[in-house]
């Protein structure tokens, strides 16, 4: 990223958006061509503050190169084709004087193998006979618009595109050209303005779901309207003092991005749990008989600890993500942790003041309900009746997940491929697929890696040294082309012109009559006397391009055209070429600082090490912080062992549903486990002090009374992650996917597996139908 912003700082960015028209057919090519041509024409007249230059084809180019064609001839293929004229005027005149000493026969004047090496470089990368940015055999045909340095941007980009569309849209589509034409677009700017826009569609349905369902899911379960005007305004407040508080100095997040975009929803449906473990003690209390101020009092005195617990070892799991070097990852962090500390703490500041002020009598008390409605007593039924049947099938399952664990391997369960990272539609409809198809046409990348240095003869060298190994490990079939001054500005171009020179002398009549057409043609193309040696205000513009620096110096970059044949998706490959690239600077530069390398390709391996780095070393911080959170608050004692084990189990099964379900994990959505350990552990802190405050110490009487809260918290946190899986971006979807699954996989843990094991560990689960069975049983059904 230095690297990239020093690229930006002296160079400038290079953006690009195109539009791509498949003709359908070879019959229709030209009419696709008209289109572009008067699209062309609109594009002309938008501001120079937003585009700086639109292009059909490359006429320009290859009309300097054939001017200037000689001048880009090696001095030592000009000197191989003044040898081979040389002896044919030898030939020649021998012949007509009459001193042939043996007629084997004419030279024969021959300049195909140089052609084939010219051609390519005249022609283009892509070899394009045609000038015009079209293939005829594919039906496709590209313009190409340039946005304008320091204009380039997702908001640029929009903009640009919005008055395409309107464009296009005035000219008929290309329908009104040929029927069953159709377009897209392509380039790294649609590449940001197609991601952002999913994400801005997908943030805006998925916090208004999130909201209703929260709310719906509360008033479904307390069967008391004035539950939301208790809950859901601190909770907003909560929201907004996390962003606001993460604005301010010294973190200044003053823009979401694809990481911390929907952290409003992950908020609202994990912060809410400490309301709703505070609203289900005081609503149980109002139903018992008990007045609205020895509720409340009840109430914040049995959920304070618990809930604090919760809260402390969710924002210890979002901070950690604050030591990753991935910033996207630490304003997630942070802003998480802020969130968590804001929704404790205003749910037991501001909460009770809301239900003294709605529940102000017997009028607005919350209504009795059925206890045999609540999946509570489904829960505590099935626990009393197999509690060795669910012990066992827990070890079984921890076990195997134990094993999927051990046999973690980074090529098959780490996602290397970016693009399943993409939005899902843009290989079939969008950037991905027309993206394919400009590349097709155009034969290169219009955005290269970049080296950046401080001296020309470190640019000079490291050129030299990527060219000598282009085609060995690990650059072979990876590298088309490598550009620097040298390759746009001709070198020895006055010992280019005498040999020319020379060359026009020794084409006599004679030995020009005994050419052939297409000879003639080769000679003429490539020796022609009178040239002059061009400067770098001869050159056109796009020769220079990302060569020529702000200040117009130009020789300290050096320019890496990727080859399209190769997966660059592929997190391995793109690996094994940035660290072969970065060790080729290091070993050529004679100076403390080797040129930098920058570009979207080392940015993307960066993420990749950055995660493989972090990752663990986040989860691990994590957990031992949520240990720890625990063992201050409960202290060393056998409750405290039942919620770090709860935890434990919780995540091994985490991890081996990953692996039964074939999640791979990417950047995204590693960060599900770390903070799944704080979110977690929410649901076993609440049982066990729940179990620890009763009297009757009957683990299945603390189910039944907070299980169903319990079951409320961790529903509004799936539905928070839930609103991830409404992403068209696959990463975010992942990432909300493996968080519902920790979410279930802890909760189940926490209403099932523990208390299962605290009544095999108490003893009140003998074989056959025990008598604490019986009277957990009677608890239950009332």
């Amino acid at each position: 990223m230095v690297a990239l912003d020093e690229f930006r700082r002296r160079v400038g960015d290079q953006e690009y958006v195109s539009v791509v028209v498949d003709a359908g057919n070879e019959a229709n090519v030209p009419a696709a061509e008209r289109f572009l041509d008067d699209l062309a024409a609109r594009v002309q007249g938008y501001p120079s503050t937003m585009v700086v230059a639109v292009r059909t084809g490359d006429e320009q180019e290859r009309a300097f190169l054939e001017k200037y064609g000689p001048l880009y001839v090696d001095v030592a293929d000009l000197e191989t084709a003044q040898g081979r004229i040389e002896a044919r005027r030898d030939y020649e005149v021998a012949q007509k004087t009459g001193t042939l000493l043996e007629d084997r026969g004419a030279p024969p004047l021959d300049f195909q193998d140089l052609r084939s090496k010219y051609d390519e470089r005249l022609g283009g990368a892509s070899g394009r006979a045609n000038p015009r940015f079209t293939d005829h055999a594919r039906h496709l045909s590209v313009l190409l618009i340039e946005l304008t340095k320091g204009s380039s941007g997702t908001e640029a980009g929009r903009h640009v595109l919005g008055r395409l569309k309107a464009d296009i849209a005035q000219l008929g589509g290309t329908e009104r050209y040929a029927h069953g034409m159709r377009y897209g677009f392509a380039g790294d700017a649609t590449i940001a303005v197609e991601e952002l826009t999913a994400l801005i569609t997908d943030l805006s349905v998925s916090s208004v779901i999130v909201v209703l369902a929260v709310m719906g899911a509360i008033i479904l379960f307390y069967r008391w309207w004035q539950s939301v005007l208790v809950v859901i305004p601190p909770l907003l407040l909560a929201t907004v003092y996390a962003f606001g508080l993460a604005s301010l100095p010294p973190l200044r997040v003053d823009a979401l991005n694809s990481n911390t975009a929907f952290l409003g929803s992950i908020i609202v449906g994990n912060g809410i749990n400490f309301g709703l473990i505070l609203l289900a003690r005081y609503v149980e209390e109002r139903r018992a008989g008990k007045d609205v101020r020895a509720s409340l009092e009840h109430a914040v005195a049995g959920a304070r600890a618990g809930t604090l617990a919760a809260a402390l070892s969710a924002g210890v799991s979002y901070v950690a993500l604050a030591i990753t070097s991935f910033r996207g990852f630490r304003q997630f962090g942070f802003i998480g942790g802020f969130g968590m500390f804001f929704a404790w703490v205003l749910a037991f500041v501001l909460m009770p003041s809301l239900i003294a002020w709605l529940d102000t009598g017997e009028s607005t008390r919350p209504k009795p309900r059925s206890q045999r409605s609540r999946a509570s007593v489904w829960i505590t039924r099935a626990v009393a009746r197999a509690p060795r049947l669910i012990l066992l099938a827990t070890v079984a399952l921890t076990l195997a997940s134990v094993v999927a664990v051990v046999r973690f391997r980074a090529d098959a369960d780490l996602e290397t491929d970016f693009s399943r990272l993409r939005r899902r539609d843009t290989w079939k409809t969008g950037e991905g697929y027309w993206g394919e198809r400009m590349n097709q046409v155009l034969g290169e990348y219009l955005n290269p890696l970049a080296f950046v240095g401080d001296h020309p003869e470190d640019a000079s060298h490291l050129a030299d040294r990527l060219r000598a190994e282009k085609d060995k490990p690990p650059f072979a079939g990876r590298i088309e082309t490598i550009r620097t001054l040298s390759d746009v500005l001709p070198t020895d171009q006055e010992e280019k012109i005498r040999e020319i020179d020379v060359i026009g002398k020794d084409l006599t009549p004679a030995v020009r009559s005994s050419l052939t057409p297409d000879q003639k043609r080769d000679v003429d193309r490539f020796i022609r006397p009178g040239l002059h040696p061009i400067t770098l205000a001869d050159l056109p513009r796009t020769f220079a391009t990302g060569l020529r620096e702000r200040d117009l110096s130009m020789g300290n970059v050096v320019l890496v055209f990727p080859s399209l044949a190769s997966p660059w998706w592929d997190g391995r490959t793109m690996r094994e070429f940035v660290d072969g690239l970065r060790r080729v600077a290091r070993e050529t530069s004679d100076h403390h600082t080797p040129p930098r390398l920058a570009g979207a390709i080392p940015l993307s391996t960066d993420i990749i090490d950055a995660m493989w780095r972090d990752g663990p070393l986040a989860s691990a911080v994590a957990f031992l912080g949520v240990v720890a959170v625990v063992i201050l608050l409960l202290g060393r004692r056998q409750a405290t062992l039942y919620v770090i084990g709860a935890l434990a189990v919780g995540v091994l099964w985490l991890a081996g549903v990953r692996h039964m379900v074939g999640i791979r994990i990417n950047f995204a959505n590693f960060i599900a486990f770390p903070i799944t350990f704080g979110i977690g552990v929410d649901y076993a802190v609440n049982v066990i002090s729940r179990y620890e405050q009763d009297g009757s110490r009957d683990i299945l009487e603390s189910v039944r009374s907070t299980g169903a809260a319990v079951a409320l918290c961790s529903t509004t946190t799936i539905i928070g992650y839930s609103s991830l899986l409404m992403a068209k971006n696959q990463a975010l979807f992942h990432f909300g996917l493996l968080a519902v699954l920790g979410e279930l996989c802890c909760l189940t843990v926490a209403l099932v597996s523990l208390p299962a094991l605290i009544l095999v560990l108490s003893g009140k689960a003998p074989l056959g139908a025990p008598a604490g069975e019986r009277r957990s049983l009677a608890h239950v059904r009332g």
